[in-house]
């Protein structure tokens, strides 16, 4: 009796954990305390490059030897040297015989193109962090889309990636920041042409509004920053303090030029050779 109601009550515990993990991962829940960004987003301290370690050129015949000056000044040396005593490079396999065109299942097509629907590739220009005039193409209908959105999407920069809904999205974003204030000579017809929009908003101004598919990249972009805008700020922050301490110290020590010697050694059968083919002989 006491062992059956010992496991009645181990029972009625397993259950209870399983019911407040359920309740943990209702779509309710996990709202305010989900991430889309797995990655600790930590940016490391900067560090200053090792010395470069000083190549020691081998003893070799040289046969032949020109110096050019490059750009930058210093000097540019190519020797041809002996021939390599390496076996003969092998002939190329003949082509591979053209593969059977095939008609792919609607699966395979559908799979397709959700994994291109997971691969944003983007351009933009931010105003002020507020404002982001972003373009993209279309992977599927190949149509060019341009939209201004009230958030700074330069804040995913850096990121390569995120989780969305549970699925992997990549992220390539070239992007510029601008000033309102202080506008480049190229910003200043660009900031003509965009409208005032509220915070948040979206406005497709080139493409197809319609295609919500070809739009909802959009959706997902402002979601995930509104999400974690508090860790982005903190990243962006971190990265742009990596960045001046790097380039603060490049530019104390700006790279010394040295001249630059390189060995091209022919193969056995090279026209460089006084005697390409050895084993018929010196030539004459």
């Amino acid at each position: 009796m006491k062992l059956k109601l010992l496991l009645s009550g181990v029972l009625m515990l397993a259950l209870s954990v399983c019911l407040h993990a359920q309740e943990a991962q209702s779509p309710s829940k996990r709202v305010s305390t989900a991430t889309f960004i797995p990655d600790t987003l930590e940016v490391p301290t900067f560090t200053p490059p090792t010395p470069v370690v000083q190549k020691r050129l081998p003893t070799i015949r040289v046969a032949a030897s020109t110096t050019q000056r490059s750009l930058s000044g210093n000097k540019i040396t190519l020797q041809r040297g002996e021939a390599s005593t390496e076996p003969d490079l092998p002939l190329p396999p003949p082509p591979a015989p053209p593969a059977k065109t095939r008609v792919h299942t609607q699966e395979e097509i559908a799979r397709n193109i959700s994994h291109q629907r997971h691969n944003f590739n983007l351009g933009a220009t931010i105003f002020d962090h507020q404002t982001s005039l972003i373009n993209w193409t279309d992977p599927i209908s190949l149509d060019r889309y341009e939209a201004v959105c009230g958030f700074d999407v330069g804040l995913l920069a850096g990121l390569g990636g995120f989780v969305y809904r549970g699925e992997d999205y990549s992220l390539f974003l070239m992007y510029s920041h601008c000033s309102t204030t202080e506008p480049v000579p190229y910003s200043k017809e660009i900031l003509q042409e965009i409208p005032n929009i509220a915070p948040g908003e979206i406005r497709i101004t080139t493409g197809n509004a319609k295609d919500l598919e070809a739009v909802a990249m959009l959706q997902t972009l402002a979601e995930v920053i509104r999400i974690e805008k508090p860790r982005l700020l903190l990243y962006q922050a971190a990265r742009e303090k990596y960045e001046k301490t790097s380039s603060a110290w490049h530019a104390a020590h700006p790279p010394v030029l040295k001249d630059e010697t390189f060995i091209l050694r022919p193969h056995r059968g090279s026209r460089y050779l006084t005697n390409p083919s050895p084993e018929k002989g010196t030539s004459k």
